[in-house]
């Protein structure tokens, strides 16, 4: 049997059959449908409004090539570089020459989640240089060696005392410090840690073809020090993301909200 099918059977066995880990994600997917349920409320007609939605992206897939295209002319007139990556090689021979060209010695990171698709965090801890997951979710998973364990809540199968035991572990603070005062430790660390990079990478939830423009949506204030702090951003987007215009956002981005969080908007909308 192959290694790595056989380690991952063992695992997810072992997961599988965890009463403990069962509850946590019962207990964090509980509290998720709550809100959600909350946040739909906000929409005189979800149905409609979901229609609405499908009906500009279906309109973006059948105006795919020419909305890129516009995206890129108003993009690059802005002072932008749009750079076309076909697969994972293309996307890391991109970012490692920008690497490069900048001697990058530390990376910053939000929203990042699809740098997962691309193994961006090995392709520049190989080459000597430092990456920081600054979402508080990934940071914790980072800290701890994993993957992230789920798309929005990247440590939902970790309990608050797992967290205070890692961070008692991997940092020094108190053993029964409370959620609060480890956000706030985080906070502390990365701030610094902000100053210093020399490159910010980010994901992003959408791009606007009428002005060149991309959307960054998050809870934390991270989104905005990693894309405004380093001299450098690079900002990895599908072309899924695309829309035609920022005038559609007043649909999506409630929407995004909603079934993303269950909240009515993100705090921060960039």
């Amino acid at each position: 049997m192959n290694k790595n099918l056989a380690t991952f059977l063992e695992k997810s066995e072992e997961k599988a059959f965890s009463k403990e880990h069962r509850k946590r994600l019962k207990f964090n997917m509980g509290k998720y449908h709550t809100k959600v349920a909350i946040g739909k409320q906000q929409f005189e007609n979800l149905e409609q409004a979901r229609q609405l939605a499908k009906n500009i992206k279906a309109h973006t897939i059948n105006n795919l090539p020419d909305l890129l295209e516009a995206f890129e002319a108003k993009f690059t007139a802005r002072g932008g570089k749009v750079i076309w990556a076909e697969d994972i090689a293309e996307a890391q021979a991109a970012i490692t020459k920008i690497m490069e060209e900048k001697a990058a010695k530390v990376v910053v990171k939000s929203k990042s989640m699809i740098t997962e698709e691309i193994q961006l965090n090995q392709l520049l801890e190989n080459q000597g240089i430092e990456v920081l997951e600054t979402d508080l979710g990934e940071f914790i998973v980072q800290v701890k060696g994993e993957a992230p364990y789920h798309i929005v809540t990247p440590a939902m199968h970790l309990s608050k005392e797992d967290i205070a035991e890692l961070f008692h572990e991997k940092f020094q603070t108190p053993p029964d410090a409370s959620p609060e005062a480890l956000t706030a430790y985080v906070r502390q660390v990365l701030r610094e840690r902000f100053t210093q990079a020399d490159i910010g990478i980010s994901g992003g939830n959408f791009l606007l073809a009428d002005t060149g423009s991309m959307v960054l949506v998050e809870n934390e204030g991270n989104g905005r020090l990693t894309t405004t702090l380093p001299k450098t951003h690079i900002a990895i987007i599908g072309i899924e993301k695309m829309i035609p215009s920022i005038e559609d956002l007043d649909l999506f981005l409630p929407l995004l909200a909603t079934f993303g969080t269950g909240q009515n908007t993100t705090v921060y909308n960039t």
